[in-house]
């Protein structure tokens, strides 16, 4: 029997989008706004698009989550307006434009784009989700300028989109409400190849402003400081890392947020807070929700090898940094800022040997 193809966002009931566009160059604070005359109607391009948003969304991206932090709350408390049916999901929408408007004009560097809201929920989740979505007005492949409805979808691509943020609505209820959960965030947010994040994260009123590199680069420090604290011997320091950087990566590959006390537990079983304590201090400031930069994680990892003749092990930091250089073509491995002790047992060695 042929084996049959889920089709794209066939697990998504779509519920409401509208298409509003702000118009707005770097440097100048005058935005222009036009809003949709209404809600799309949603038919098989609408599911398609929202379909090919999602998957992209949680495959081919690595999200920052967060909370409300409740400093800058406008946005929240029109998304609580519309959640007690105070007023409808296309006067929702209006007030959030016009949010995002005032935060355009008081941000000289801003530019404008499409502002795209989408409700829905996923049916396989049983989760009901807000997607805020900005597209730079350059890009015109996914809008009708002129009647701001959808247009040639095939071509969406993350990396052409400014910044896209997803609300889970059901895991924030149950966080605000203490219901059953193993979640600690209901915010996401993806950004494209501009710097645009900031204003944004402002707009929507999003806890944790650190990028991924940050929150990544914090984490590794506090776990080396942890350590010398700790007077870990270097196999046990290793051990310890490479359990952390096990927990983080299969963390990011599934999407799934990074916990400290996770990554506390870990380091001592017995003693679960003792890290967790560690790096929150004001010298670390490590979030209880960690964004992970696959990359910076790598260091994290040691290298070792050894045969018949020698063994050789050291921190995957000193390939990064040039420390340790590796020519694949001549198979020659160079170290440099070699020890002065390591120095010394060589030349003395070589000068027996004379």
């Amino acid at each position: 029997m042929a084996k049959k193809f889920k089709k794209i966002g066939e697990n998504l009931e779509v519920k409401n989008i509208v298409i509003h566009q702000l118009l707005k160059d770097a440097g100048n604070r005058l935005v222009n706004s036009k809003a949709a005359s209404e809600l799309l109607t949603i038919g098989d391009k609408e599911k398609s698009f929202l379909g090919n948003l999602d998957r992209s969304y949680h495959k081919k991206s690595s999200p920052i989550y967060g909370i409300f932090a409740e400093e800058y709350p406008k946005f929240r408390d029109f998304l609580v307006d519309y959640i007690n049916e105070e007023i409808e999901f296309y006067d929702f929408s209006i007030n959030v434009m016009d949010h995002y408007k005032k935060v355009l004009e008081g941000t000289i560097q801003a530019t404008g784009g499409y502002m795209i809201l989408c409700e829905y929920t996923n049916t396989a989740t049983e989760n009901d989700l807000l997607l805020v979505l900005m597209i730079n007005n350059k890009e015109g492949f996914v809008v009708n300028e002129d009647s701001l409805t959808l247009e040639n979808i095939k071509n969406l691509d993350l990396s052409k989109v400014d910044v896209a943020c997803l609300i889970n609505m059901t895991e924030w209820n149950n966080i605000e409400n203490d219901n059953p959960t193993d979640r600690k965030t209901y915010l996401s947010f993806v950004k494209g190849m501009k710097n645009v994040s900031y204003y944004f994260m402002q707009f929507i009123d999003v806890d944790n402003k650190n990028t991924t590199t940050e929150s990544t680069n914090r984490l590794i420090r506090a776990i080396d400081d942890f350590a010398l604290s700790q007077k870990w011997e270097r196999d046990e320091k290793i051990s310890q890392r490479n359990k952390v950087y096990a927990y983080c990566h299969e963390c990011i590959d599934q999407k799934k947020e990074i916990l400290l006390s996770r990554i506390s537990n870990i380091l001592n079983p017995e003693s679960p807070d003792d890290f967790l304590d560690f790096a929150s201090e004001e010298e670390y400031k490590v979030s209880a929700i960690i964004s992970g930069d696959k990359t910076r994680m790598r260091f994290l990892k040691t290298i070792s090898y050894s045969n018949n003749d020698f063994k050789i092990e050291f921190d995957t930091k000193m390939l990064v940094d040039k420390t340790i250089h590796l020519d694949p073509k001549t198979s020659k491995l160079t170290i440099k800022n070699v020890p002065q002790q390591l120095q010394q047992k060589i030349l003395e060695l070589n000068n027996n040997a004379e």
